[in-house]
């Protein structure tokens, strides 16, 4: 009589088998799919960093504005995006005294771990991402 039982249901033998290979398979469909939501989210943070820097240049090469005001751009593009722990460095530190066409960096940097939505080991705390502008400082209006 089992056999009889087994050849009218033959599926009763691979009673879980989609289960495991639902498992094998779930589990690295889930590691690409996060990584491919996390690397889209690392390109996103650093079009953003390189905005704000740009946005910052532009406002520092200035006559009528300070490094304050430059840095204060900064800030306010990168928490609209959502980025946390930003470094803005401006250089040189003194904008005002600077003559025409001297060169203005501004770079911008976020540690990677801050800003991550995803738990990453301590390794990755290290890493940055930067972004720079450079821009010739501006000439004095015409009269």
């Amino acid at each position: 009589m089992p056999a009889e039982k087994n050849r009218l249901h033959p599926r009763s033998t691979r009673r879980g088998a989609s289960a495991v290979e639902l498992a094998f398979v779930a589990i690295p469909l889930f590691l690409v799919l996060f990584a491919s939501i996390e690397l889209g989210r690392a390109a996103m943070s650093v079009q953003a960093l390189e905005e704000a820097a740009r946005s910052g240049c532009r406002l520092a090469i200035l006559r009528s504005q300070s490094s304050a005001a430059a840095e204060a751009e900064v800030q306010r593009l990168t928490q609209s995006i959502g980025l946390r722990n930003v470094t803005t460095e401006i250089l040189p530190e003194q904008l005002e005294s600077m003559p025409q066409w001297d060169p203005v960096t501004v770079r911008v940097s976020a540690r990677f771990a801050d800003n991550s939505w995803v738990p990453l080991p301590k390794y990755f705390a290290r890493y940055r991402y930067t972004a720079s502008c450079v821009l010739p400082r501006e000439a004095e209006p015409e009269r």
